[in-house]
């Protein structure tokens, strides 16, 4: 399908409106717009075939929620006139304008939000287009040189990539003004989201509840868990695995740090010692009899190269022993 203007696709809007109602909307147009779509409305059909307004129709709701959506985010006047899309390997977007007009000055982002728009990295520009429409980010990418367009949509979910490439390959040319809005509108959530303070991650807050939780009396923490076990029983999982460290075992008396030790296989121990503090290898080699001692430093010797995973996994198993303990009072964890 051929490239249309905006008015040939106005055009085909028109026709498909009752003649009252398509005179009602030349009324509000600029009277020398409207004398040239009056002029173009006898020579075509009155009813469009669904190949043209089907096409018409969508361009249109990209352009309403677009510029509801740059209202929403940073309402501000903006010049008239239209950019042209990227083609090639053309590294500008250049905008065409009326004759007489003076270009924007692209040097000043406050001029012409679209250069502080080219130079956000790819990266950036992804976050700040996240949740945005489609069409809107379509509209984005026609600013774009080939190879920041290339990075923006090679970033996108795919299925909000396989939407954007349907708007942007719409004909038709971009207005200038709805660019310079939204591009302004895309630029100030930036800035917005740049002062924002880091999210945390979700690790990290399930470590730092955990701490917290820690704080708490044993009666008062189960009753914490138990709440939350109801509303989200993984999460609570996740919590109490962080609740108690490896090196917390030098906390734990002598007495029933022995009681927990005989319930484990020594090859566990083995590898959960492997690269650990020599305070916490003490405490838990001195907590075994003798002969099993002697059987732990042959097991360990024996154990050769092992991986952070099978380490982690065993001090996990201990540890999981140890919440167990300490939730039924048989452990009491100083400090």
């Amino acid at each position: 399908m051929a490239a249309r203007s905006g008015e040939e696709m106005a055009v085909t809007l028109l026709r498909a409106l009752p003649p009252e109602v398509a005179e009602g909307v030349l009324a509000k147009l600029d009277p020398a717009a409207a004398g040239r779509l009056r002029s173009a409305l006898p020579g075509v059909p009155s009813v469009p075939p669904p190949e043209e307004l089907d096409p018409a129709l969508a361009e249109f709701f990209d352009l309403l929620r677009i510029a509801d959506r740059a209202r929403q985010l940073a309402p501000s006047p903006a010049p008239t006139g239209e950019y042209r899309p990227v083609a090639g390997g053309g590294k500008k977007a250049t905008p065409t304008d009326k004759p007489g007009d003076p270009p924007p000055d692209e040097t000043d982002p406050e001029a012409d939000p679209v250069a502080e728009l080219r130079g956000l990295q790819a990266d950036k520009l992804l976050k700040v287009l996240e949740g945005e429409p489609p069409a809107a980010i379509a509209l984005i990418l026609t600013v774009l040189d080939t190879d920041g367009a290339g990075a923006v949509i090679k970033g996108l979910p795919p299925e909000v990539r396989a939407q954007v490439a349907m708007r942007f390959s719409q004909p038709g040319s971009r207005n200038y003004a709805l660019i310079q809005r939204l591009s302004r509108a895309i630029v100030d959530k930036g800035r917005r989201l740049a002062e924002q303070p880091a999210e945390t991650p979700p690790d990290t807050r399930i470590a730092d509840l955990a701490a917290m939780l820690r704080t708490l009396p044993r009666a008062d923490r189960m009753a914490v868990f138990q709440t939350m076990t109801e509303k989200d029983a993984e999460l609570t999982e996740r919590v109490r695995e962080k609740l108690f460290k490896f090196t917390d075992l030098t906390k734990v008396e002598d007495r029933p740090l022995q009681g927990l030790l005989q319930q484990l296989n020594l090859k566990v121990i083995a590898t959960a010692l492997k690269g650990a503090d020599d305070a916490v290898t003490a405490k838990m080699t001195s907590n075994i009899s003798g002969r099993a001692r002697e059987l732990l430093q042959e097991e360990m010797s024996l154990l050769g190269s092992v991986s952070a995973a099978q380490v982690e996994d065993a001090r996990k198993e201990i540890l999981q022993l140890l919440l167990k303990a300490e939730e039924e009072g048989a452990i009491t964890i100083e400090g």
